[in-house]
C-alpha cells in the first residue's frame, strides 16, 4: 500500500455552506450551491462532521469517474498534489470551507475548516 495521498483543493475563497435550523424538525440543515449538496443533522457538531464525509465521497467519486479536473475548473478551483497514477480509496481531499450557521448561540457563528 503506498499510503494516504492528501490533495488539497484550492478557489478564490473558502467555500460557504449555510445551515439554519428547521422549524419542523429542529434538525440543522446545511445547503452548499457550488458543490450543489444538502446535508441535515441533530446538531451544528454533527452537521460539520457529515459535511466533511459528504465532500469526501463526492470528490472521490469525481476522481473515480475522470471527472474531477472538469469539476474543478468549472468552479475555478484547482487540486494540488494529484498524482498520476493513484487509488480513489487512497485519497484524502483537503478543502477550505467555512460553516455559517444561521439562528446558533451567536445568531451567526462560523466554523472553518
Amino acid at each position: 500500500m503506498a499510503g494516504m495521498v492528501v490533495i488539497r483543493i484550492q478557489g478564490k475563497a473558502q467555500l460557504q455552506w449555510r445551515a439554519q435550523r428547521s422549524p419542523t424538525s429542529k434538525a440543522w440543515i446545511g445547503i452548499c450551491e457550488p458543490m450543489n449538496l444538502v446535508m441535515e443533522a441533530d446538531s451544528l457538531d454533527e452537521l460539520y462532521s457529515v459535511i466533511d464525509e459528504a465532500m469526501q465521497l463526492m470528490l472521490v467519486d469525481l476522481l473515480r469517474d475522470n471527472e474531477l479536473e472538469a469539476f474543478l475548473r468549472e468552479h475555478g478551483w484547482k487540486a494540488q498534489n494529484v498524482p498520476q497514477q493513484v487509488k480513489p480509496e487512497d485519497v484524502k481531499f483537503d478543502v477550505p470551507w467555512e460553516l455559517i450557521a444561521e439562528g446558533a448561540k451567536n445568531d451567526s457563528e462560523r466554523r472553518t475548516h
